[in-house]
């Protein structure tokens, strides 16, 4: 794995669920940013942007502070406001829906279609045409890559949300380009990390612009009826997602031969997991899907010192106070799904004792 620190665990020992892939290079960045003190947002938020923009050739790249940022900023920048329908998955990262609820615009859920980590096609197109979205928010969720070419958008405005599939290699999916606006999350949990903060993502020149201009530091002329806002990614965690770009191949690959293992042993077990297409989805998390209760499977993994988690703390329908029975297919991931650690510091032991709890599962 090159430079990418591999910290060994005992056998006996807990297994994480999760921890970001870091190495001394990133520790040493973050303190000659400190030495410096380059505590604010400035030149090496202004590198880690074209480095972003020149590794991904794309035309224009904005860093913010957080993933709730990108979204606030993409939205208003599609002119959302109060009242205006926009359509999302219900398995949506819940900072899209706190975004949607900052400008007291309407969240329009679509449950998940059967065996998919993503909104059924027909369900979809249908409340395309009830509600006529002003903007439809969709992510490649798990990893598993989301194809748009599939659901009829309308020429609506579109956010695509790749914090899971950044670097993702598909001849039939343009990852990270499918959306009027693109956004890249950089949590402990996503592909790449700064900690907090995001990448968002546009080939249009004057919407690049008008989100550059709603940042505090970006075009200072003011306006007294709009606020600016304080969404810059700081210099030290810009420093972070340089060495973190320069890894995305040494963590993409790691994660998908740890997948292989996995895969392996979900079909060996008879159970389920919904990517169905190994050579390009990224795998950045591993659900497997048990028609066991969730505790008693839960139960299982801490006996064998295995960390998991649920696919997702809440679906957002059940934020919503939704009726349940209307999001089946999403209710069964949530009830049944359990997410087992895929992260590149995984030692071979690691992974085969993770590999064999999944075939054990009584």
């Amino acid at each position: 794995m090159g430079n990418i620190a591999e910290k060994l665990l005992p056998k006996n020992q807990t297994i994480e669920f999760n921890k970001p892939t870091l190495s001394k290079e990133e520790l040493v960045t973050v303190l000659d940013c400190l030495v410096d003190d380059m505590l604010s947002s400035g030149l090496i938020k202004d590198r880690f942007e074209k480095d972003f923009k020149s590794t991904f050739k794309l035309r224009n790249v904005i860093a913010v502070n957080s993933l709730t940022s990108a979204y606030h900023l993409a939205l208003i920048a599609l002119g959302i406001t109060d009242n205006d329908p926009v359509l999302l998955s219900t398995y949506a990262p819940h900072a899209a829906l706190d975004a949607i609820l900052m400008l007291r615009a309407k969240p329009i859920l679509v449950d998940l279609a059967k065996s998919s980590f993503h909104m059924d096609v027909e369900e979809f197109n249908h409340r395309v045409e009830e509600f006529s979205p002003k903007a439809i928010l969709i992510d490649h969720a798990f990893g598993c890559l989301f194809d748009l070419k599939k659901y009829n958008t309308k020429d609506i405005p579109v956010i695509e949300d790749y914090s899971e599939a950044i670097g993702a290699d598909s001849e039939d999916i343009t990852v990270g380009k499918q959306g009027t606006v693109s956004i890249c999350g950089m949590l402990p949990n996503h592909v790449i990390t700064t900690g907090n903060g995001a990448i968002m993502i546009t080939p249009n020149d004057t919407l690049a612009e008008n989100i550059r201009s709603l940042k505090v530091g970006n075009n200072e002329k003011r306006e007294a009826d709009k606020p600016k806002y304080d969404y810059n990614l700081l210099d030290f965690q810009a420093a972070i997602g340089i060495e973190q770009i320069s890894k995305l191949g040494v963590i993409i690959e790691r994660k998908k031969k740890i997948a292989q293992i996995y895969l392996q042993s979900v079909l060996a077990a008879s159970y389920e997991t919904f990517f169905k297409h190994a050579s390009q989805d990224q795998f950045n998390r591993f659900p497997i899907i048990i028609s066991k209760p969730y505790e008693e499977v839960e139960r299982y993994f801490k006996s064998l010192q295995i960390g998991t988690e649920r696919t997702i703390s809440s679906p957002l329908h059940r934020i919503l106070k939704a009726n349940n029975g209307d999001f089946a297919n999403a209710e069964r991931l949530y009830q049944r799904g359990h997410c087992i650690p895929i992260y590149p510091n995984l030692t071979k032991d690691n992974v085969n004792r993770i590999a064999n709890s999944i075939k054990g599962i009584y």
